[in-house]
């Protein structure tokens, strides 16, 4: 695969936080924007020596050139180094969170590229955010254990296997989050139309772009901003890496738009929800290709605010009974040879053939079976 030779660098530090309630409070929103705020605001009080900004300045830095291919897409807005993500408190249809005292609340915090040179500012952001209090009534928590999980870096290379002949299968995609591919710019009423979710609707292509494209701007910002190479970030790869992603026939969609209650914004009357598509689709086609990076991505999330945990999902395949091309042009020619002897079944040719007849027998099930 040489398109992800390229990429293959990228990766990731997942940490399994767990913290304590002294209290019983009450979480009034999707746990990922209360945390993320939350942890947003302690980090404006944390100092990184080396660049003498604050946690919460260097998150918000960015770091590409305006030479780079990239610079006008992302200077306006650029996904973040960190995400938050598997509350253990959560249920995409009830926002609100109750904890009680003493009761144990986890998550995780996933830290991409060069940001893992700043997991120990995270973590006393994190502290910091407990002690000043999380939730409503505000309540402050204990930091009872920080543990990296997987207990070494994630990249895209541990999902890059050796290159195998296509096989025919199927795939069953779950959205655990809500997945939303595309914002809608300009649009003053929060509320949207049935045409508004269809141009959203998370299709395989359409996933799989967003994939993709997330790896890009990801690697970008957090692996080697210094890159500049055309081959890496020209639109015309995109296209031929995605060449075949249309071609998988969807088979069954059990999908529902819903939108999670976001924490309140200063200067904004109304909360803009989080909002997007969860529950499974299953395709059949041909996905080799593009499991890697879907399976990769999995974890990193796609579409729009998956810093919040958002556009998290599962790929699950199996293989079907279909034979590949090489099988097929076997039987049709098995057939061929063979073919006459079916016609004579009382004859001695046939009798003294019975083992060429059984193989032709099964193959042409296989063959039947097949199509």
């Amino acid at each position: 695969m040489d398109l992800f030779d390229q990429y293959s660098q990228i990766y990731y530090r997942r940490f399994k936080i767990q913290i304590i309630a002294v209290e019983d409070v009450i979480l009034d929103a999707w746990a990922g924007a209360t945390l993320r705020n939350n942890m947003l605001y302690a980090a404006e009080q944390i100092r990184i020596q080396k660049t003498h900004r604050s946690l919460r300045e260097q998150i918000d830095t960015f770091p590409l050139e305006n030479n780079h291919p990239l610079y006008k897409e992302l200077r306006d807005g650029f996904p973040k180094g960190y995400i938050l993500t598997d509350f253990s408190h959560t249920d995409v249809n009830d926002s609100v969170i109750f904890i009680h005292k003493d009761e144990i609340f986890s998550f995780s915090l996933l830290l991409i590229g060069r940001f893992d040179e700043y997991r120990y500012y995270f973590f006393e952001a994190i502290r910091e955010m407990c002690e000043r209090g999380i939730g409503k009534p505000l309540t402050p928590f204990r930091l009872l254990d920080i543990k990296e999980n997987p207990a070494s870096p994630v990249s895209l290379s541990d999902y890059i296997q050796q290159e195998t002949k296509e096989k025919h299968s199927e795939i069953t995609i779950q959205f655990h989050t809500p997945v939303i591919l595309s914002r809608l710019k300009g649009k003053k009423n929060t509320q949207l139309s049935y045409q508004d979710k269809a141009n959203r609707f998370p299709g395989f292509y359409q996933l799989t772009c967003s994939a993709f494209s997330r790896l890009q701007k990801l690697y970008a910002l957090y692996i080697d901003p210094s890159a500049c190479s055309p081959s890496l970030f020209d639109e015309m790869l995109m296209e031929t890496y995605l060449e075949k992603a249309g071609l998988p026939l969807l088979q069954s969609a059990n999908i529902q738009h819903i939108s999670l209650t976001n924490t309140h914004k200063k200067g904004m009357k109304n909360e803009m929800p989080l909002a997007g598509y969860v529950g499974e689709q299953k395709y059949s086609g041909y996905f080799q290709q593009y499991m890697p990076l879907l399976r990769f991505m999995a974890e990193l999330g796609v579409g729009n605010e998956t810093v919040y945990g958002m556009g998290r999902y599962e790929v699950k395949e199996s293989f079907t009974n279909r034979i590949d091309e090489n099988q097929r042009m076997e039987v049709e020619n098995e057939i061929k040879i063979l073919g006459g002897l079916i016609r004579h079944e009382e004859t001695d040719l046939y009798k003294q053939n019975q083992p060429k007849m059984l193989k032709l027998s099964q193959l042409i099930v296989r063959f039947l079976y097949s199509i």
